[in-house]
């Protein structure tokens, strides 16, 4: 089975970007589905017509996001029953579960949520006021789900479970998390296992991290077992997870598990590993703090890096690394600590230290380790990412 995404929003065409289509892919093809098209279209209904009769022509699943809101460019719900000849209906359920949220005075908005596609299947928005909705016609299946994340994201257990009994052969899916490996040398690496199985498979590669995927039919869940086992075993140094695993889920884990601490000791991350770590819910168990030392100023009466060390060998330096790492330890009193200190660029770089070149001390009361990176070609954003990503696979290694 293929499917199509369209996602509805003039802004996503003129200045938003559309992030959805990896996650989209991600999920169907767990439960054995293809993403085959990816359409963005502007909020006008003649267009999105065109859109969603090409990906009926052309699909299993026509998967429609956003769109749904009760303000005037939202189009979907008349447009799919113009398409399907389905009446737009008033949903009681809807309206039910309006009035235990709302009271029983409901503003003419929200009321205009309450009508739906007639026989579609209903799934709540707990977060917002768009009703998912699954639309049967002409053999294919329409979803409708609102346009933000943190409104859709929760309703995909209910359509995976709807979706998953149409799948007539059942596709088995691993996913290993891995890091500190470049896509090409994974791949090199993996080559061999891939010849022998017939792998079907795919790398998603990001700042320095990458994720494997093999997937296969059920009734070849032994060959894909056996590919697994082999897969561990070539990659076990950069691996850190499976399936929705992060870098900052997995250390968290640990660190809640062993009861241990940690903080940070920032330069060209700029606080973007204290932020990364502080998304996990619960983090405040675990993580008690960090500096965000961007000048040699901070550096030397913040985190007591020694000016000698500083002339000497330079704020880019595994000696700095080092004394950042070793001393935030101590100044907040932590089981371990993280300090990252590199060129970002564009600007900044040298022959001897070019942009890219990044350095970081990981710390327990024993002992700290230091290493550098060098991300070359890159820009900003990325080496930032790259840093904090490497940052926390080398913890992940020392606590593991």
């Amino acid at each position: 089975m293929n499917a199509t995404y369209i996602a509805t929003g003039s802004e996503l065409l003129d200045f938003k970007l559309n992030r959805y289509t990896p996650l989209f892919s991600q999920k169907l093809s767990k439960i054995g589905i293809k993403l085959k098209y990816e359409i963005t279209v502007r909020d006008d209904p003649d267009d999105l017509i065109k859109s969603i009769n090409f990906a009926i022509s052309n699909s299993d699943i026509i998967i429609i996001c956003g769109g749904l809101g009760p303000t005037f460019d939202d189009h979907t719900r008349n447009v799919i029953s113009k398409i399907t000849g389905k009446k737009l209906i008033f949903s009681k359920e809807i309206e039910k579960i309006f009035h235990q949220r709302y009271g029983k005075s409901l503003k003419p908005n929200i009321l205009d949520q309450c009508m739906v596609i007639d026989g579609a299947k209903i799934i709540e928005n707990k977060n917002g006021t768009a009703f998912g909705e699954i639309i049967e016609y002409n053999k294919k299946t329409i979803i409708l789900l609102p346009g933000p994340q943190l409104e859709w994201e929760p309703m995909w257990g209910e359509i995976e479970k709807y979706l998953f009994k149409k799948i007539k052969n059942p596709i088995i899916t691993y996913r290993f998390k891995l890091a500190d490996i470049k896509e090409v040398e994974l791949e090199n690496l993996l080559k061999p296992v891939i010849e022998e199985f017939k792998l079907d498979f795919t790398i998603l590669a990001g700042a320095n991290i990458c994720e494997f995927i093999i997937r296969g039919e059920k009734k070849n869940k032994k060959i894909l077992e056996d590919a697994k086992e082999k897969i561990e075993k070539i990659v076990f140094n950069n691996l850190y997870g499976y399936d929705d695993d992060t870098l900052e889920k997995v250390i968290g884990e640990i660190l809640l598990r062993k009861k241990k601490t940690l903080s940070t000791a920032e330069s060209c991350t700029s606080g973007l590993l204290a932020h990364k770590i502080t998304n996990i819910p619960g983090s405040s168990l675990y993580f008690k703090g960090g500096v965000n030392a961007y000048s040699n100023e901070i550096k030397e009466k913040i985190l007591k890096v020694k000016s000698e060390t500083l002339k000497k060998y330079g704020a880019v330096s595994q000696e700095t690394a080092f004394e950042m790492s070793r001393n935030i330890l101590k100044i907040f009193k932590t089981d371990y600590s993280i300090s990252i200190t590199g060129i970002a660029g564009p600007s900044g770089g040298t022959a001897l230290k070019p942009v890219g070149l990044v350095c970081f001390g990981i710390s327990n009361k024993n002992r700290t380790q230091t290493y550098k990176r060098l991300f070359l070609n890159r820009d900003r954003a990325y080496i930032k990412e790259a840093s904090v990503n490497t940052a926390m696979f080398l913890l992940y290694k020392m606590i593991k």
